[in-house]
């Protein structure tokens, strides 16, 4: 509670003067640093970037963290490699380079933990090993901090095998996850745990409740992460404590099976990306928002789009009138919405729905069983399935599901035979709208 109310006095305090300097890399290229000095301290951060770039409010944490005696290093990746902020935009630092700002790091005879949000974690992971390789002191880098990691080589689009980096089963230095409970990688990450303990990486966890993914950079913040981010601070230093008497880096890297990647660019186009060949959907029975159980077999013979989602994520938010507009278009038709709401008690949704009315059914799936059995990384995630119950589409992202295209592809669906193994087909006549 004392380390608490100091860093809180802390961050009330004026700004501290923070250095600006520039490092030369072997490569010709010229970082832009803005660092943090910590007087007295043994430690030094290395933040990497978000592949959003760096936010102003990340300086509040990297002076009260410098106030603790750590320096604190923010390198401005996108600046040193022309690169425009956005998804995927770190594919274009060569992780050679962040080994290289590594070493520079070491040669201040600082601990130096480094630290990532994100896809930025991958990127951390793949310099890590390359330091590993090149010979230098693994023991001065003592581990790494990762905050809500997003380490798929792809995304998975909605039921789709999820593919790792590779370097995730091959790092076996400390890690220390900080990871968001509002967040679609919450849920997978005991996968992803796991594949990092089988390389031989220690791993911490500690779960951050009530805030999503970049609550430390948001501009449309909660109370909650807000809160969180003030205690940003101590939960670095609390990380630093759990991984400096491991050691650092252990002197080799474990071997890497196959070629070293970077995440793969998600693909443009349409949500309603079709699944070749179709398979039959995994059951849903849940209960509903209304207090019955809903079973996904009961819509037998109707076209049903399965939106996964949650009262936290934007997007899901954004997407609820036009599914409320497809809805009412389209069920005399014989189409029916199955909206799963995971991870929320149904207090809350009722709470959060009361303005959002809507007339298709909302299922409740507390513990995020139906979303690991029907495969979901991300919300939201919408599955759309024929008559006979076969996925035909899938993908995640929020979409505008009344638009002409996509009502079009769902008329198609509408417009097939209603069949089974145990029944005839029975071909249903489109009606006039």
């Amino acid at each position: 509670m004392r380390l608490l109310i100091l860093l809180l006095w802390l961050l009330s305090q004026p700004l501290l003067a923070a250095e600006t300097r520039e490092i030369e890399l072997s490569s010709g290229e010229s970082v832009p640093l803005t660092v943090f000095p910590g007087k007295g301290g043994d430690r030094l951060l290395l933040w990497l970037p978000s592949e959003f770039g760096l936010s102003p409010r990340q300086h509040a944490t990297a002076e009260a963290l410098a106030a603790q005696g750590v320096t604190v290093w923010l390198p401005d990746l996108h600046a040193a490699w022309f690169l425009a902020p956005g998804r995927y935009s770190l594919n274009g630092v060569p992780p050679q380079a962040i080994a290289e700002l590594l070493a520079r790091a070491a040669e201040s005879g600082r601990k130096v933990f480094v630290m990532a949000p994100g896809r930025s974690v991958g990127l951390a992971l793949r310099a890590l090993r390359r330091y590993q390789q090149s010979g230098r002191d693994t023991a001065a880098i003592r581990g790494l901090i990762a905050i809500g990691p997003r380490l798929f080589r792809r995304t998975p689009q909605g039921g789709e095998a999820t593919e790792f980096l590779p370097v995730v089963d091959a790092s076996n230095l400390p890690i220390f996850i900080l990871q968001p409970r509002n967040a679609g990688g919450f849920w997978g990450a005991r996968e992803v745990i796991e594949r990092l303990q089988a390389g031989g990486a220690p791993v911490f966890v500690r779960v951050l409740p009530g805030v999503r993914d970049a609550f430390n950079r948001r501009e449309d913040t909660t109370a909650a992460e807000e809160e969180t981010t003030r205690r940003l601070p101590a939960m670095v230093l609390e990380a630093m404590r759990q991984l400096d008497p491991l050691g650092g880096l252990p002197a080799r890297a474990v071997p890497l099976a196959g070629e070293d990647a970077a995440p793969e660019a998600a693909k443009g186009g349409s949500l309603l990306r079709p699944r070749s060949p179709p398979e039959a959907a995994p059951p849903l029975r849940l209960p509903g928002l209304d207090g019955r159980t809903i079973d996904l077999s009961d819509a037998r013979g109707k076209v049903v789009l399965v939106n996964f989602w949650a009262t936290w994520c934007p997007p899901c938010v954004e997407e609820i009138p036009s599914l409320q507009r497809l809805y009412r278009a389209r069920r005399d038709q014989g189409l029916e919405i199955l909206a799963v709401e995971v991870g929320e008690s149904p207090e809350q949704v009722r709470a959060f729905l009361a303005d959002k009315p809507v007339d298709f059914p909302v299922l409740l799936d507390p513990d995020g069983k139906a979303l690991a059995a029907w495969g979901v990384h991300a919300f939201p995630t919408t599955f759309v399935l024929d008559r006979r119950h076969r996925i035909r589409f899938g993908g995640f992202g929020a979409f505008e599901w009344d638009r002409p295209e996509v009502m079009e592809t769902l008329d198609r669906l509408l417009g097939e035979p209603a069949c089974d193994d145990t029944q005839p087909c029975i071909q249903r006549p489109r009606e006039s709208r």
